[in-house]
C-alpha cells in the first residue's frame, strides 16, 4: 500500500497522446497519473497509472490524498481527454460508472474498458474495430458517445456514435446536426463544458480554417447541434477561449482570460450573441 501511495503522489505524464497526435484528429489522447478523473459528488479522483502491459486504477480522497481503493486491469488504458485544455471525463453522474480509453489506440481497432467504483472492479471491457476516441458519457451511464475516425491524414472526417455500454456495440448511424445534415465535422476541441443534469456536452471546437463552432451533443436523447460562431480568427488565439455554463444553464460564455466575455450563447435557441474578438 505504501508503494502504491508513492506511486499515485508522484505524477508519471501529463497526456498520454502521442499516439492520437501521430494519427492526426481531435483526440487528445488519455491521461496517466496527474490529475485523472474528480468525481465531486464523492470527492474522489480517480487516477490511471501504466505499468508494464497493465494498467493500476486508484482512488484518491482529494481532501487528505489517501488512496481509498485501488486495482489492476490488463492493457494499457487511461482516463479520456476530452479538449486540450486539459479537461477529462469518463465518470458517470452518480459516480458508480468510470470508462478508460485505449492509451495506445490504433488504426485497426480501439479497447475501453468500463469499471465499477465502489468496490473498484472491472465490469467489462470492449473492442470497437477502426480508431475511435472518447468523447461522453449519457446521464444514466448506459451510453458512451464516441468520435468514429474515417481517415487518417490532415483532411481527418469523423463521426460521432453513441455506443452501448450493455453490448459494447455502436447504437444506429452517426449523430448529425440534423439542420444540416450532409456538413461534415472537422477541427479540434479546446475546452468543454457540462449542464448541472449531465444531459448536454458543450465542445468549442477550432477548424483548420480559422473558424470556430461550439458542438452541442444532447446525450439523453442522442441528438447533436452545431452552432458556428462569427469570428475568423487563427487556431491560437480560439485555443485560449473557455467554456462555462451560467449558474441557471440558460446561456454558454466564451470567454477568455485578461478579454473577458467574448460570446454568449443561448442554449435555448443556439442563437450567439457576439461581443469581442479573439
Amino acid at each position: 500500500m505504501l508503494r502504491l501511495i508513492a506511486f499515485v503522489l508522484v505524477p508519471l505524464a501529463l497526456v498520454t497522446g502521442a499516439a492520437a497526435a501521430a494519427l492526426g484528429g481531435p483526440s487528445p489522447g488519455v491521461m496517466t497519473g496527474w490529475d485523472g478523473a474528480v468525481d465531486g459528488s464523492s470527492g474522489v479522483r480517480y487516477v490511471a497509472l501504466p505499468g508494464a502491459g497493465t494498467t493500476a486504477v486508484a482512488a484518491v480522497r482529494t481532501s487528505d490524498g489517501r488512496v481509498l481503493r485501488y486495482m489492476t486491469i490488463r492493457g494499457a488504458y487511461g482516463i479520456p481527454l476530452v479538449a486540450y485544455d486539459g479537461t477529462t471525463e469518463g465518470i458517470s453522474r452518480d459516480g458508480k460508472t468510470l470508462v478508460l480509453a485505449d492509451a495506445g489506440a490504433s488504426q485497426n481497432q480501439t479497447r475501453f474498458a468500463v469499471l465499477r467504483t465502489a468496490p473498484l472492479r472491472r465490469k467489462q471491457s470492449f473492442t470497437l474495430p477502426g480508431r475511435w476516441s472518447y468523447d461522453a458519457l449519457s446521464p444514466d451511464a448506459r451510453t458512451m458517445y464516441a468520435i468514429q475516425y474515417l481517415n487518417a491524414g490532415p483532411n481527418l472526417r469523423y463521426n460521432v456514435r453513441a455506443v452501448s455500454l450493455l453490448t459494447g456495440k455502436p447504437i444506429g448511424g452517426s449523430i448529425v446536426d440534423k439542420r444540416n445534415p450532409d456538413e461534415q465535422m472537422n477541427g479540434s476541441p479546446w475546452s468543454r463544458a457540462r449542464s448541472a443534469d449531465a444531459a448536454w456536452a458543450y465542445t468549442l471546437y477550432a477548424k483548420p480554417d480559422g473558424t470556430a463552432f461550439v458542438h452541442a451533443l444532447d446525450t439523453a436523447h442522442r441528438r447533436a447541434f452545431c452552432v458556428d460562431l462569427p469570428w475568423r480568427s487563427t487556431p491560437e488565439a480560439i485555443s485560449a477561449v473557455r467554456l462555462a455554463l451560467e449558474s441557471d444553464g440558460r446561456a454558454l460564455v466564451l470567454s477568455k482570460p485578461g478579454v473577458g466575455k467574448l460570446a454568449i450563447v443561448d442554449t435555448q435557441s443556439l442563437k450567439v450573441e457576439s461581443l469581442a474578438k479573439p
